[in-house]
């Protein structure tokens, strides 16, 4: 019957370590009676559970990292991904790549406060930028695989305004490399790829009010946003920054593709990820 309850114990805990943060709050209650229970099991028993919620633990390597400035009538609120290298070193690429690559804050600075074109919007091209936020989302996250979503957004001092950038970051966690677009889908799908991104962006457009003054995505638009993805074991989301689907207004930045509609085209590496 202790073995039961053990067994019991460790599949809760290990579900609840795959719940986000911002739901384990209602589990509290939970977690206090599975703690009382612990201090029931026999020490041998207990020491089994803690190596195997330990290992189950192991896989927590993502942390984040935050960064605020204030520059003139500027304001950066950044909150990025970091990935423990104590975990593994080869992590190392990873967050230098968000530090020097992507975030490259002085000169993010500078940018903003140039005006260099921070909106697609001709109405604001002189508007002041007051705040730019970075945050990021989670979309698939295992001992092989990380999938992540890193958006931008910047605020204008007209309140009604504001435009949003975004970078899809796919990581082999085993091998610390960067997964893109020929990772995924076999060589020569880019047409495929771009008629079946057309055609669900038409069936928005006919089904969805906020669609309706959405444009065809372009051979030349494709090409720059087709490494610009995220995945979970559903679906392939495509992300698109303000003006190139849709206008700002719209609030639409992306087309999401059910895996198994692209499964023609998917290499055999990127299968296994799914």
């Amino acid at each position: 019957m202790k073995k039961i309850i053990c067994i019991s114990l460790v599949a809760t805990f290990i579900s609840c370590n795959m719940i986000p943060n911002d739901k384990r709050i209602a589990m509290i209650d939970q977690d206090s009676k599975v703690r009382q229970t612990l201090n029931d099991l026999p020490h041998d028993e207990l020491t089994d559970f803690l190596t195997v919620k330990q290992n189950t633990l192991s896989y927590n390597y993502i942390s984040t990292r935050k960064f605020y400035k204030k520059e003139n009538s500027l304001i950066l609120s950044y909150r990025y991904p970091h990935l423990d290298e104590n975990y593994n070193p080869i992590f190392s690429n990873f967050n230098s790549y968000i530090k020097n690559t992507y975030l490259k804050t002085e000169n993010s600075i500078q940018k903003v406060l140039d005006n260099d074109n921070l909106s697609c919007d001709p109405l604001f091209i002189d508007a002041e930028r007051n705040r730019r936020n970075i945050d990021y989302k989670i979309y698939t996250k295992n001992n092989q695989f990380l999938s992540i979503l890193l958006h931008k957004a910047n605020y204008y001092d007209h309140t009604d305004h504001n435009s949003f950038m975004f970078k899809g970051l796919n990581y082999d966690v085993k091998t610390g490399t960067f997964i893109t677009y020929k990772d995924i889908f076999k060589n020569n799908s880019d047409t495929f790829l771009l008629s079946k991104l057309n055609k669900e962006l038409q069936t928005r457009i006919e089904e969805q009010d906020s669609f309706i003054d959405c444009w065809e995505l372009t051979q030349d638009k494709f090409e720059v946003f087709k490494n610009n993805f995220v995945i979970n074991s559903k679906y392939i989301k495509f992300y698109f920054d303000d003006c190139t689907i849709c206008p700002t207004y719209s609030g639409n930045y992306f087309l999401e593709m059910q895996i198994e509609e692209l499964y023609p085209i998917l290499t055999e590496k990127s299968k296994m990820l799914f």
